[in-house]
């Protein structure tokens, strides 16, 4: 019975320590002064830092980024420059991101729950390209391909929690393919050199 207590405490303390070693990064986004907000990160790597703020349809209103990896940050932004409207707040960091909803009105500032991303994985191999996302949000996906701008095919995806899907370019003329792929958060692009 002392042998089941003495395996019993090291478990209970090996998940304690384990939970205090794997901090989950963390951003903040509070009101400072005079229609300014205060977005705070703070990390247990040190990582490069990027913070996107964008509109509804995508649109990149504003975009900053650390100058040296860095494993937190307070960085101010000026919510004047924004106008009133819903925007999506991204902080990535490493191959991560966190994103979080921030409706601004002519009397507040309401800023919507965190939600942790991966970024999704592309490869490029044999003329064929692979894409892996881990759809925390649960809704729809897409995928588009461009090509000088110009529209090339697009894919639903689905909601699944696991995307995983491969596009042949063995039958497409040689060049530079932008693929696009969109979650309900924001667009992940990556570049297909034929």
């Amino acid at each position: 019975m002392k042998t089941f207590k003495v395996i019993f405490t090291m478990m209970v303390l090996f998940v304690i320590v384990t939970g205090y070693a794997t901090e989950t990064p963390k951003m903040k986004i509070d009101p400072v002064s005079d229609g300014k907000i205060q977005v705070s990160f703070v990390s247990a790597m040190r990582c490069p830092v990027e913070l996107t703020i964008t509109t509804e349809d995508g649109t990149i209103v504003y975009y900053w980024q650390s100058e040296s990896p860095a494993d937190a940050v307070n960085h101010q932004v000026d919510l004047k420059k924004l106008g009133k409207g819903t925007f999506n707040v991204s902080l990535n960091y490493g191959c991560r991101s966190i994103n979080r909803e921030l409706c601004i009105s002519r009397k507040e500032v309401k800023v919507g729950p965190a939600v942790q991303m991966i970024e999704p994985v592309f490869s490029f191999r044999d003329e064929k390209l692979n894409v892996s996302f881990l759809n925390v949000a649960n809704k729809k996906v897409y995928l588009n391909v461009y090509k000088n701008g110009q529209h090339v095919d697009g894919f639903t995806l689905g909601k699944d929690f696991d995307i995983q899907k491969c596009i042949d370019f063995s039958n497409v003329e040689k060049g530079n393919y932008s693929v696009v792929l969109t979650d309900c958060f924001k667009d992940h692009y990556f570049t297909v050199n034929k």
